[in-house]
This record gives structure tokens, C-alpha cells and sequence, in this order.
């Protein structure tokens, strides 16, 4: 099967878009994937650090 790659136009803000997107299509072929559980309880500790280095 061919697959033809796009090289990312745009903005900055749109390239970074598509270097995070391919860094999680990476993550899931290697299987470096969180339960979804553990994904949320991460996100939830990463949002909390944000907010208080706001403060």
C-alpha cells in the first residue's frame, strides 16, 4: 500500500499540531500507550502543576 506524506504547511502553531499528532502516531505503533485511567489521572496532575505555577 502506498501512503503519501503531507509536509506540513502553515503556521507555526499548525506544524507543531502535526509534529504532536505524528509523536503520538509513534507512541501507539512502539505501544507506549497509557491505560485511560492513568492517562486521565496524569492529565489531572499536569493541569494541577500548571495552574499552581500560575499562582
Amino acid at each position: 500500500m502506498d501512503i503519501s506524506v503531507m509536509k506540513p504547511q502553515g503556521t507555526n502553531e499548525e506544524r507543531d499540531i502535526f509534529r504532536l499528532l505524528d509523536r503520538g502516531i509513534d507512541d501507539m505503533e512502539e505501544k507506549r500507550e497509557l491505560p485511560v485511567d492513568e492517562a486521565f489521572e496524569m492529565i489531572t496532575k499536569l493541569r494541577t502543576a500548571r495552574r499552581n505555577e500560575r499562582a
